[in-house]
């Protein structure tokens, strides 16, 4: 058994399946990777965790939908990279705790917050099975 990942760009009714690698060279700001039809927008994205057999995926171990804007030149959005990161890093502090006495910390709390309104969607039970067909497909 192994895991295998399966990216999943949904453009209104339109859900399509996208390479991985061309995917991570645009999520890591490859400079030689853009997808200009999509510039400007902020595209909803689904990314599965399938379990692979014998070279075929049997189940989904997991699946998050994530928000990606993109710039005008078809790239991932450094500004929206940024804001996201920080958002992360933000939430990830507060696993430390910073509690002193009464006084409780919730700027993680209110960042995870803006992170799921920002920069995650909820599926639409359609939606939803597409994608699971979609990433389970040979």
């Amino acid at each position: 058994m192994s895991i295998g990942a399966r990216v999943i760009f949904v453009v209104g009714n339109v859900i399509t399946r996208v390479p991985v690698q061309r995917f991570e060279r645009l999520f890591l700001g490859d400079p030689d990777e853009a997808m200009p039809e999509y510039a400007g927008q902020r595209l909803r994205c689904a990314y599965v965790l399938v379990e692979i057999e014998k070279r075929k995926p049997v189940r989904i171990l997991r699946v998050d939908y994530v928000i990606l804007p993109f710039g005008p030149d078809g790239r991932m959005a450094e500004d929206g990279r940024r804001r996201r990161d920080a958002l992360v890093g933000e939430i990830a502090g507060g696993l430390v705790a910073r509690v002193s006495g009464t006084v409780a910390d919730f700027g993680p709390h209110l960042a995870r917050r803006q992170y799921q309104s920002e920069f995650k969607w909820q599926p639409t039970p359609e939606q939803a099975e597409t994608v699971g067909s979609l990433a389970l497909a040979r």
